[in-house]
């Protein structure tokens, strides 16, 4: 290889006008920035892409992750304040499902924004095979009985694995189809019962491909059937959920077909605000830490280790119903209540 240093200032020049040439070529959106911009009203406003890109279904979200894949850039979703009667909130329509292809030391950033998820059936956003990224996304609002985001490596793309790893997530808010009001409505703050919580905030599902050892933060988790799923190989990840409230369950930890997720690090405050039924965390794995809090729930617990169940540490800071029914009663709770019981046993601790 040729050194730099030997090299004349004629031929310096030339490859320094070559590199702007390849950096300002009409493919490659804004190429000395090396970043792709989706804006409110792009590209008409100054954005590389928006909601008046040609025949978009994604308000020009899933064309600049395509077009980021292929340019090697980063991708920024701007945003903007909501002042009540001075302005409105920055929301992308989702009119179908956004696929976040297979990345590596790919970084997305966004400002508050709404993605709006309008089909009623579908999951709204779904990420492939990850490897060294990094996403901050404001809130994701579905109107679905699918999941508000959905986590499944299928392609082998990093590395040539289909896996989800050594990445970060930060979400503003998932808020799943039941909607974020207790009454359904928007503004309506009296529970209704007879209202349908459905679709999952999220699911972490490596059936697929393993989601291993990565970080994820959700502020907000709400009206769901199920705030926060793991099913297949889903281990070793660090998941903080600051609030998963009004879903019907609010964390689920495999099956009884499917004990795979272990060796997970979840802490969660948890409050249903009166669903009855409801409950709190069920974990059907191994080797997971939890650190819960909760608000109380009408009948059912706040936290139950289900048969499969083994070697699981809870750490229960909130005073409520909590089941053993593992076969081996191996599992640990550090709580405020008397030691836990096994199922046939079962007493709500005063």
């Amino acid at each position: 290889m040729a050194s730099v240093v030997g090299m004349s200032k004629a031929a310096l020049a030339v490859i320094a006008c070559l590199g702007f040439f390849l950096a300002s070529e009409p493919g490659r959106a804004n190429g000395s920035r090396n970043q792709i911009v989706v804006s409110p009203n792009g590209p008409e406003d100054g954005g590389d892409y928006g909601p008046k890109t040609p025949g978009t279904k994604t308000s020009g979200v899933q064309e600049a992750l395509d077009a980021a894949k292929a340019q090697a850039k980063d991708v920024y979703l701007a945003g903007g304040s909501w002042t009540a009667e001075q302005t409105t909130p920055v929301v992308y329509h989702l009119h179908t499902t956004l696929k976040i292809p297979w990345m590596q030391n790919f970084r997305l950033d966004s400002g508050h924004c709404v993605l709006n998820y309008t089909p009623t059936n579908g999951d709204a956003v779904v990420f492939d095979s990850q490897m060294s990224c990094s996403y901050r996304l404001g809130l994701i609002v579905s109107s679905s009985d699918g999941a508000t985001v959905r986590m499944k490596p299928t392609t082998a793309g990093p590395d040539r694995f289909k896996v989800i790893t050594s990445t970060e997530f930060v979400f503003n808010a998932l808020v799943g189809g039941g909607g974020a009001w207790p009454g359904g409505e928007a503004h309506n703050s009296d529970l209704d019962q007879t209202h349908r919580w459905v679709g999952t905030g999220l699911w972490l599902d490596g059936s697929e491909g393993s989601i291993d050892a990565n970080k994820i933060t959700v502020i907000e988790t709400v009206g769901c059937a199920v705030g926060l799923l793991l099913t297949g190989g889903v281990s070793r990840n660090t998941i903080e959920q600051t609030n998963i409230h009004l879903c019907r369950d609010h964390i689920c930890l495999g099956s009884l077909e499917d004990p795979r997720p272990s060796d997970n690090r979840i802490e969660a405050f948890m409050d249903c605000q009166g669903i009855d039924p409801s409950s709190g965390a069920r974990v059907f794995g191994s080797g997971n830490l939890l650190t819960l809090s909760a608000r109380p729930f009408p009948r059912g617990p706040q936290l139950v280790f289900e048969a499969t169940a083994s070697n699981n540490l809870a750490i229960v800071h909130s005073r409520g119903l909590t089941i053993d029914r593992s076969s081996e009663q191996s599992n640990q709770i550090v709580s405020l209540e008397a030691p836990r019981t096994k199922a046939s046993d079962q007493v709500r601790e005063k």
